[in-house]
């Protein structure tokens, strides 16, 4: 609605005025009325119209002149003229002062309702205007007030010559704090996203999110910087704030993984006051977030929690390097141990890659040695994907895998098979199948093997996970004792085959069977 004043010195004329057209339909509002120049004046000052109704012939200060003083003062007001003059030099004068239209007394409603439309065009187009410069006036300072911060992460800026005002306007006082920092990163962007507006698109609803939570708590800002990462900055008013902070940052984290359907991790520095410390709390930040390689996605990451990594120990390089003498010895189990231990060992990203080449290398060295090619064992290529890699537990899955492939390959180059241990395992099954406890983990343990090692050959040799033949066998002897006992309490059968709950063993049986046990039980009866 546009508001509108009427200015006559006569009551009866505002009245029919009003009731000339029906204002509200037509997008008008009216807000005042004046009955003189001085009393128009005042008003104008006070309720800030958008069209002014005025008569020519007022007292204290006529039409005309009050016309001029508006158009002076406040451009952007319309002005209808309504008089009972016709003459030449009233209308000239109109014309002078700037108004948008003149009309004749009585009002023709058509003509009226015509000016009225012709000053709602008008005012609009004049609303769509200031919009547009206010949304480029508050772009624009966004963007000054990015780059600004940009420079100083980056440690650019010489922070004496830092421009106050940009920040200030956000409530953030440069010489002030304490303050709280985030980098935050969309886990796994380049998988998720291929192009790069898509990438921007999702980084700008994660920043808006962001934005949302932390608005509500602490004067912040919110901005992207170069390496994909949505950067917060948050003005706290003591350091008590910082459990409050820390709450924000996990609810960014569960929002847009609730909302937005990816996840993200987020890097945190500790407290800082004052703005030329920003620098280094970004790269603390940074730091931070590169821990999400040990730690995994999907967190709050908080650079007070963590300690410094060390490097490889002399005795690590040491064992990785024994790994190449197992691998020539047909030792595959001790090489897969050797291999998993210290990939399980904290190590910082560069580390562990390190480790990782160190141990591919020597299994392509292996293959070489026997005179095995494969597809899979081009170092540049696993290198490559090492690189992509973000968490260290995939890293060292991929690791592992490639020697167990690298071990089935020099297995079966020599001759050798591993069906002494599967057949050693398989006779473990079936002679303690009714134990309850009976695990992958612990039959390994029993076999001195590793339980991730076992799993593979068993399944290799067999077709059937361990699980899968230990439930096999379970079943396979119900079925036999129910032949021959059809009588047998069905809970005292299920604990007999080492089953702790009897509906549990109800549902395994009829799957593997197709019927229940109570009724093959009675068919067998």
């Amino acid at each position: 609605m546009f508001k509108v004043c009427i200015i006559d010195d006569e009551l009866l004329v505002r009245e029919l005025i009003k009731k000339s057209v029906d204002f509200n339909s037509l997008g008008f509002e009216i807000i005042g009325e004046a009955k003189d120049g001085r009393q128009a004046l005042a008003m104008i000052d006070e309720l800030h119209p958008d069209l002014l109704l005025l008569d020519i012939n007022i007292p204290m200060i006529n039409g005309i002149t009050l016309a001029k003083k508006v158009n002076s003062q406040y451009p952007e007001i319309q002005i209808i003229i309504l008089t009972g003059y016709s003459e030449f030099d009233y209308a000239k004068g109109a014309i002078e002062a700037g108004v948008l239209d003149y009309l004749l007394k009585p009002l023709n409603k058509t003509e009226f309702t015509k000016a009225l439309l012709k000053a709602k065009e008008l005012l609009s187009r004049q609303a769509s205007m200031q919009q547009t410069i206010h949304s480029y006036q508050m772009h624009q300072h966004q963007l000054d007030k990015e780059a600004l911060l940009l420079k100083l992460i980056e440690g650019s800026e010489d922070y004496d010559s830092l421009n106050p005002e940009l920040l200030i306007r956000s409530g953030i006082e440069p010489d002030h704090g304490p303050f709280g920092l985030a980098a935050i990163l969309i886990d796994r962007l380049d998988e998720l996203f291929s192009t790069q507006m898509e990438k921007n698109l999702w980084k700008y609803a994660v920043a808006n999110i962001t934005q949302e939570i932390l608005e509500s708590s602490f004067p912040c800002v919110v901005w992207q910087d170069i390496h994909n990462h949505i950067i917060l900055l948050a003005s706290l008013d003591t350091t008590e704030q910082e459990i409050l902070f820390r709450s924000c940052c996990h609810q960014i984290c569960s929002l847009v993984h609730d909302t937005l359907k990816f996840t993200v991790t987020l890097g945190i520095p500790a407290l800082f006051t004052g703005l030329r410390s920003l620098s280094a709390a970004y790269q603390d930040a940074l730091w931070a977030l590169d821990h999400r390689f040990i730690m995994g996605n999907a967190r709050c990451i908080f650079r007070d929690d963590l300690k410094p990594s060390a490097g490889l120990l002399s005795s690590e390089r040491v064992e990785a390097g024994g790994l190449l003498l197992d691998l020539r010895s047909g030792s595959y189990e001790k090489a897969y141990n050797q291999a998993e231990t210290l990939l399980s060992k904290s190590l910082s990203r560069e580390q562990m890659i390190f480790l990782a080449v160190r141990i591919l290398s020597d299994i392509i060295t292996c293959l070489e040695e026997n005179r095995i090619s494969s597809g899979h064992f081009e170092l540049d290529e696993m290198l490559k994907k090492l690189l992509a890699i973000e968490l260290g537990i995939e890293l060292k899955q991929y690791v592992l895998d490639r020697l167990l492939e690298a071990s089935e390959l020099l297995s079966d180059s020599s001759g050798l098979k591993q069906n002494r241990t599967v057949n050693e395992a398989i006779r473990y099954i079936d002679e303690n199948y009714g134990d309850r406890s009976l695990t992958l983990t612990g039959i390994a343990k029993k076999l001195y093997l590793n339980a991730s090692y076992l799993s593979y050959l068993f399944k290799q040799e067999t077709g059937l996970s361990l699980s899968e033949y230990l439930t096999k066998v379970r079943l396979r002897e119900a079925k036999r004792i129910l032949d021959e006992h059809a009588g047998c309490p069905l809970s005292l059968l299920a604990a007999s085959v080492g089953y702790n709950d009897e509906y549990y063993f109800s549902k395994c049986f009829k799957k593997a069977y197709g019927i229940s046990p109570k009724k093959y039980a009675e068919q067998k009866k």
